[in-house]
């Protein structure tokens, strides 16, 4: 079984869940085989994500989006 534990604000939350929703059918596995399958693309990926859910700082705030920390 997986667990993520993002730490995402809810609102930003939300988005995401809405994403997994509508594009992987309410699947997160398929939402991280979709990331991971091709490995050249996997950045590509994560920006396409972070711009989805509206988040500007992911660069420079990754610490906390993942851990929790403070921005």
């Amino acid at each position: 079984m997986l667990h993520l534990d993002l730490k995402l604000p809810p609102k930003i939350e939300k988005k995401f869940i809405a994403i997994v929703n509508d594009q992987f059918s309410g699947s997160y596995e398929k939402f991280i085989e979709s990331a991971v399958k091709k490995r050249e693309n996997v950045l590509s990926k994560l920006i396409d994500i972070s711009e989805d859910l509206g988040i500007e700082d992911l660069a420079e705030n990754h610490d906390y989006y993942l851990y929790g920390n403070k921005k």
